[in-house]
């Protein structure tokens, strides 16, 4: 019986071999790669805070009292 991972890596091969023969998808990763040499590749920063979900806001209403 195979593991997850082996069926997981049998999978990625398979995948991988489709992937090599898409000329779309070679354009594509050149581009990425062109953007990451120009250094326009790069994650958003964002500003605004995480939403709170019960933590703080609870804790604080608690307190209040």
């Amino acid at each position: 019986m195979n593991s997850i991972v082996e069926k997981f890596q049998e999978t990625l091969k398979i995948e991988e071999s489709k992937i090599s023969d898409d000329s779309n998808f070679q354009q594509v990763q050149q581009f990425i790669d062109e953007m990451k040499k120009l250094g326009l590749d790069r994650k958003p920063d964002y500003t605004f805070p995480l939403a709170d979900t019960i933590g703080k806001a609870y804790y604080s209403s608690l307190n209040r009292r």
